[in-house]
């Protein structure tokens, strides 16, 4: 049996499964705080139940618990726990303000016990927040397929291996003779990252083309995380509904946004705040909401969750680059390991669907979030310029404001740029000139409405440019992408048809 929960409640249904376990509980993630789930696992271990638990090392948790979550810990380990810390770590922490010389590249999440087969995309902290989970209930094939990835992850990382942690070292050392790639980067200097970092893996050892199968991958060693994903959206007809607790990765937003040009409803639930890439992340936004790609936020969002008409992706993958994973040069790939559980059951997908939409009809326009954030700025723009208080009504009000015309000008901006591409095809070529762009420009006026021959050509005196416009207009005409009627230039409707405009503007 198999269930799907996208909701606030996930540890608390989660920890409803760890107490039905009978034999073994075998938990790989991220993070443990949360004092019941201890409390259930000190209870399991007086009952004779086997736990086994994958995480990272201690100094990985927050200064202001960490005495408290090692205590607890400790004790279970006292009653008979076998705790695994994967002290490995990928990439270049120069890149990021957060958590430097204190953070570890394993942020997979899955549970297995002797009755259940568990994804998620929850830690187990004390925090209530919104995530997902699918349960695999009393499925055999599943929890043997997940324990064989939890063995992966101690061949991996943990067991001893001629003197390292795990297989991950040989595994890459029999693919390139480059000790470079376990340098400790500069700004790490303890003794523990010395021996556990890797700069980045080999290509060929993350697979780039994978079949997608309703089973748990561990990227990037079963396939790239970046990839996966992209071509499992691709594969969607109807829609892609996603939810990530962080959303700061341009590539991935580009390839989000021509999807919706193939005319995919696409729809995020994201945090709307970043520790390192802020201004990125609202100009990507922005960029996102000009092409309707509907983004919505909702406080202490956590899950990562991708739902199509095809398919279910219950995941650890944050859209930043790290998660997602990255080609450093063609022969090097960069990611933390992540786990993704896909499932197509054509139940659980009607289920997941109707959960997500419950909860992004209810969530935040994340436009008002964005225009929050420049109420300040208003402020101080009437204040220094103009000698003016104003009212809080009055900065929520102006921002709003502004935050839709910027909007407008991301779709200004895109609108050209589809017409000048469909123009292209229509010119079998793929090298803009000048008279294409104006042509384009043209092309765009007249798709709002009509023109007279004086209203062109005031509209293309702003460029400050010398423009024949007859001569362009004649083009047009001659390609009969535009009709005059008296005096004035409309669009040919064949035109917006046959370019697939009519639908993406």
């Amino acid at each position: 049996m198999k269930t799907f929960e996208f909701s606030p409640n996930v540890i608390t249904t989660i920890i409803g499964e760890l107490r039905d376990a009978e034999e073994y509980i075998r938990i790989a993630l991220f993070q443990i705080h949360n004092r019941e789930v201890f409390n259930v696992l000190n209870n399991k271990l007086g009952e004779g139940v086997r736990v086994e638990i994958i995480t990272l090392p201690y100094d990985s948790i927050n200064q202001d618990i960490q005495a408290e979550v090692t205590s607890l810990f400790q004790n279970v380990e006292r009653n008979g726990a076998r705790l695994y810390f994967c002290k490995w770590n990928v990439g270049d922490p120069e890149r990021t303000n957060t958590a430097v010389g204190r953070w570890y590249s394993f942020h997979g999440k899955f549970i297995v016990t002797d009755k259940s087969a568990i994804a998620l995309s929850a830690n187990f902290t004390q925090a209530e927040e919104l995530d997902a989970t699918i349960i695999f209930k009393n499925e055999t094939d599943k929890i043997e397929e997940y324990n064989r990835k939890f063995k992966e992850l101690i061949d991996l990382f943990i067991n001893e291996n001629s003197g390292h942690d795990g297989t991950i070292r040989q595994r890459i050392a029999d693919l390139e003779a480059n000790p470079s790639l376990f340098e400790l980067p500069r700004v790490i200097e303890t003794e523990t990252h010395r021996k556990h970092w890797i700069r980045h893996y080999p290509s060929s050892l993350c697979p780039v083309d994978i079949p997608i199968e309703d089973k748990l991958y561990l990227a990037p060693f079963d396939c790239r995380g970046r990839n996966f994903l992209m071509s499992l959206i691709s594969e969607a007809s109807e829609f892609a509904y996603i939810s990530t607790e962080s959303f700061t990765d341009t590539e991935f937003s580009a390839f989000l946004i021509k999807m919706r040009l193939k005319g995919l409803d696409i729809r995020v639930l994201s945090g709307a705040t970043s520790m390192d890439f802020q201004d990125r992340m609202n100009n990507m936004l922005r960029e996102l909401l000009s092409q309707d790609i509907g983004i919505r936020t909702v406080e202490d969002i956590h899950a990562k969750l991708i739902i199509t008409d095809k398919r279910l992706v219950v995941s650890s993958v944050n859209l930043n680059k790290i998660n997602l994973g990255f080609s450093v040069t063609n022969r090097y790939w960069r990611e933390n390991t992540e786990s993704i559980a896909v499932c197509s059951d054509p139940r659980i997908l009607r289920d997941a669907k109707a959960q997500y939409l419950g909860v992004y009809n209810e969530s935040i326009d994340i436009k008002n979030k964005l225009a929050e954030k420049i109420e300040g700025f208003v402020g101080n723009m009437l204040t220094s310029k103009f000698n003016l208080r104003s009212r809080q009504e009055v900065k929520t009000l102006f921002a709003r404001l502004i935050i839709r015309k910027e909007i407008e000008v991301e779709k200004f901006v895109f609108d050209v740029g589809k017409i000048t591409a469909a123009l292209m095809k229509v010119f079998n070529k793929n090298i803009v000139e000048r008279n294409d762009f104006l042509s384009a420009l043209i092309l765009y006026y007249l798709s709002e409405r009509k023109h007279d021959f004086n209203e062109l050509n005031e509209k293309l005196n702003l460029l400050n440019t010398e423009v024949d416009l007859r001569d362009l207009l004649t083009q047009l005409l001659d390609k009969n992408l535009i009709e005059k009627t008296d005096d004035f230039y409309k669009i040919k409707l064949d035109f917006l048809l046959g370019g697939g405009l009519i639908n993406e503007m």
